[in-house]
């Protein structure tokens, strides 16, 4: 699914109210693209793409508005299209 597709689903989502929080996260794990190879970038990236600090990234991912991809303890990636996403529209 393309990242438009899934900001679509969420604004469903979000408008329906018999839906719950933990419900929609569930949906749009889902949706996710499966088995499609996705760019990744670091951290480093991202904070340039979003003109962010380390710790305002931090927290969009502790929020749950940006999702991190964990290579090892130290090492994480983000979708470089989700984060051009959200740089854009303020969502994931």
């Amino acid at each position: 699914m393309t990242s438009e597709t899934i900001a679509r689903i969420r604004a469903i989502l979000k408008a329906d109210t018999s839906v719950t929080e933990e419900q929609a996260k569930s949906i749009l794990r889902g949706c996710k693209r499966a088995n499609v190879p996705r760019h990744l970038i670091n951290a480093r990236e991202a904070m340039a793409i979003l003109g962010v600090t380390r710790p305002t990234l931090r927290a969009y991912v502790k929020q749950g508005r940006l999702n991190q991809i964990n290579i090892s303890s130290r090492k994480v990636r983000f979708d470089a299209d989700e984060v051009r996403h959200f740089a854009s529209n303020g969502t994931v």
